[in-house]
């Protein structure tokens, strides 16, 4: 079975009951409150399709899902996010993100961030909690030949696959190379493979 692909900007989803999952990408456009800042050009308007889409569903009361691992890696972009913001602010000091952590302000604002977007992610998601299994690092090792994923993205389509979750957002075109999934995208290289 081969994944199907479409275009959500110019999808229209005519039932309120069909669940979309979440991927990291648009979990970051759709609940961070600052992911305009500092972003380029290209990206913004990348990012506009799928918040769109996705205040669409939100709007229609479509159910939304996502992962613990999505959550995990948001929570790591969003304090790079930071991190860069930061840097871009303070150009005449040369901080790491280690150091960047060592300052208490900073760490204060980012809490206060992250409870924002955590309670963005929560107001309209639900989390699937799942175990990262010996049998999926197996199968994503064994399969490597077959698909473009990480390890992360494929535990994650796995769980997904296997609890028939399978409308999937995202612009990662590494997902097309996914079989058995509905892939609602706007990544052009993906739309056209």
């Amino acid at each position: 079975m081969s994944s199907t692909v479409k275009d959500l900007k110019t999808y229209v989803s005519m039932n309120n009951t069909t669940e979309f999952c979440l991927d990291t990408n648009v979990l970051y456009w759709y609940t961070y409150p600052r992911y305009m800042e500092s972003s380029k050009k290209g990206t913004k308007e990348q990012a506009q399709s799928y918040y769109d889409f996705v205040d669409r569903l939100v709007e229609n009361g479509n159910p939304l899902l996502t992962t613990r691992y999505n959550i995990t890696e948001l929570i790591n972009i969003v304090e790079k996010h930071e991190y860069d913001i930061f840097c871009a602010m303070h150009p005449e000091v040369q901080y790491t993100r280690k150091d960047f952590r060592r300052i208490p302000e900073e760490r204060k604002k980012l809490k206060r961030i992250l409870k924002t977007t955590l309670s963005n992610v929560n107001s309209i998601c639900e989390t699937a909690d799942f175990n990262f299994t010996e049998k999926i690092l197996d199968n994503c090792v064994n399969t490597l030949d077959e698909h473009r994923c990480d390890v992360f993205d494929f535990a994650i389509l796995s769980y997904y696959k296997e609890n028939k979750h399978l409308n999937i957002i995202t612009d990662d075109n590494d997902f097309a190379s996914v079989d058995g999934i509905n892939l609602y995208t706007a990544n052009a290289a993906s739309l056209s493979s």
